[in-house]
C-alpha cells in the first residue's frame, strides 16, 4: 500500500527563508506584523562544511546536511517540531540578467488574470531554456507590460483588461546544473522548497520601500558577500544588468593571510583595524600576531600595511565595477552597498571617490519592528529580509497553495517554478 502524502497550507507553515553561502548556511524565521513591517523570529546559521562555492553548491550531501541542522535549530527556537519547507535564496558566480518578452492576443478585450500572467512567465522561461539547454531560469522580474501597445509600470490587474498583452521581465538565468544541485540538497534535508527567489531582488526588495526614488532616478546596487561582489543597476521599474564579480571579502582575508597570518587572525583584524585606503588610518599603530609558519615568530603588521593590502584587493573589485557600469554611468543617480562585506571601514568614502557618485548603505532597518534586535539592522541580513518580504509576498497571491511533506513522501511542490543564472548571454531581447 502506498505511502499516504501529508501536505501542509503554505499559510499555515512558520515564514522561513534559507539562504545557502559561500562560507554558511543561514535561516530566518519571521513574522510579518503590517504591509512593511517585520518580526525576525529567530534567526540561525551553520559553517561546518564548506559546500558552496562562490554562490553554487558543490557538494549537495554536505549542504543537505546543514539545512538540516541549521532548520531543526531553528524549529527549537520556534517551539515547532519540525520546518518542513521554507524559501530559498539563490545567487553567484554565474548569475546574469537577460531581457526577455512574451505577448498574449486575447482575442477580444478580456481581463488580464493571473493566470494569463503565468502564462507569458512560462513562455518566456520556455523561450530562454529551449534555446540553451544548458540553462535554467531561476527568477523572471517584471520590467513593464504593454497594454494594447500602451506602457505601464506596474503589474497588470484583474481590473486591467486588453486584447493585446506583452509582458517585458528581466530573467535571471544560469547553469541547469546549479539549479539541480540546490533542489538535490533540499532532498537531502527531507525539506520542500515553497519558492526560490533570486538575491539581487531579495536585496533590491529590502532597501528600496523606504526611498522610492532610489529607483525611480536610478540606483546601483552593490552586494558585497564572502566569495562575491554583485552588482544591479535599476531605473524607474527596470533591470539594467546584473553582473557577478568572483571576488569578495573572503579572497580579502586570504590576501591579508600571504602575509603569514592564520586565516581566523586575519579575518578578525580586518573586520576590527582594517581600512578601505591607508590614507583612512589616522593612528598608524602596530599589530603582533602569532606567524602560520611554524619557528617563524611572531607578525608584525601596522594598521597602515593592513589597509594597503585590503586596497589591493579592493581595487580589483572597483576596476571591474567600473568595467561594468561603464556604459549605465550616466543613468544612476546613487550607489548602495550592502552585504556582509560592506562594513568594512571607510568603504563608503573610498568607493565614492572611485566611481564618482554618492554612495550609501542600503538600509532594511525600517521593515523591522522595534521589539526586533537591533543586530538584524547589519548589512548582512539584508537579503535575508528581502527574502522573507518577497516570501510573504508570494503568500499572499497564493493563498490555496500546499506543500507535500518530503519527510513523508518524495514528491515536489507543483507551483511556481524556481530559477538561476549565467555569463552565456548578451543583454538583448529574447
Amino acid at each position: 500500500m502506498p505511502k499516504k502524502t501529508i501536505t501542509h497550507a503554505a499559510k499555515d507553515l512558520p515564514l522561513v527563508v534559507v539562504e545557502l553561502g559561500s562560507q554558511s548556511v543561514r535561516a530566518m524565521a519571521a513574522e510579518r506584523i503590517g504591509q512593511d513591517m517585520l518580526h525576525v523570529l529567530a534567526y540561525e546559521e551553520n559553517s561546518m562544511h564548506p559546500c558552496v562555492e562562490q554562490g553554487l553548491v558543490c557538494n549537495p550531501n554536505d549542504a543537505g546536511y546543514m539545512i538540516s541542522e541549521v532548520l531543526h535549530l531553528l524549529a527549537n527556537r520556534l517551539h515547532v517540531e519540525t520546518i518542513p519547507a521554507a524559501f530559498t535564496l539563490i545567487g553567484g558566480k554565474y548569475m546574469q540578467s537577460v531581457n526577455v518578452k512574451a505577448h498574449r492576443d486575447l482575442i477580444h478585450k478580456s481581463s488580464i488574470t493571473e493566470a494569463v500572467k503565468e502564462d507569458i512567465r512560462n513562455e518566456c522561461k520556455t523561450k530562454i531554456e529551449n534555446n540553451n539547454p544548458d540553462v535554467a531560469v531561476y527568477g523572471l522580474i517584471p520590467s513593464y507590460y504593454e497594454l494594447d501597445h500602451e506602457e505601464i509600470e506596474s503589474e497588470p490587474l484583474d481590473k486591467d483588461k486588453a486584447i493585446q498583452v506583452v509582458g517585458h521581465y528581466a530573467a535571471f538565468v544560469g547553469h541547469k546544473d546549479g539549479r539541480d544541485k540546490l533542489n538535490k540538497s533540499f532532498d537531502n534535508a527531507k525539506t520542500s522548497i515553497v519558492q526560490t527567489f533570486v538575491r539581487p531582488d531579495a536585496v533590491l526588495s529590502a532597501i528600496s520601500a523606504e526611498n522610492s526614488d532610489l529607483l525611480t532616478n536610478g540606483c546601483a546596487v552593490i552586494d558585497f558577500g564572502a566569495q562575491t561582489t554583485t552588482v544591479s543597476v535599476y531605473k524607474g521599474s527596470e533591470y539594467l544588468l546584473n553582473r557577478v564579480i568572483p571576488v569578495g571579502g573572503w579572497h580579502i582575508s586570504r590576501f591579508i593571510e600571504q602575509q603569514g597570518i592564520p586565516f581566523e587572525y586575519a579575518e578578525y583584524i580586518k573586520c576590527l583595524y582594517g581600512m578601505a585606503s591607508p590614507r583612512m588610518v589616522e593612528k598608524d599603530q602596530v599589530m603582533t600576531i602569532p606567524s602560520s609558519i611554524p619557528d617563524r615568530g611572531d607578525v608584525r603588521v601596522k594598521f597602515s600595511e593592513l589597509a594597503t593590502i585590503i586596497e589591493m584587493k579592493l581595487n580589483e573589485i572597483v576596476q571591474r565595477l567600473q568595467e561594468i557600469l561603464r556604459n549605465d554611468i550616466s543613468r544612476i543617480t546613487t550607489i548602495y552597498v550592502t552585504g556582509g562585506g560592506s562594513m568594512l571601514q571607510g568603504l563608503l568614502p573610498y568607493l565614492e571617490q572611485r566611481l564618482g557618485l554618492p554612495v550609501y548603505y542600503g538600509s532594511h532597518a525600517y521593515l523591522l519592528d522595534r521589539q526586533t534586535d537591533d543586530e538584524y539592522c547589519k548589512p548582512k541580513y539584508t537579503s535575508l529580509i528581502g527574502g522573507l518580504i518577497l516570501g510573504s509576498d508570494w503568500r499572499d497571491k497564493h493563498k490555496d497553495a500546499e506543500i507535500s511533506d518530503k519527510k513523508s513522501f518524495k514528491s515536489r511542490l507543483l507551483s511556481a517554478f524556481t530559477e538561476t543564472t549565467l555569463p552565456l548571454f548578451t543583454d538583448s531581447d529574447y
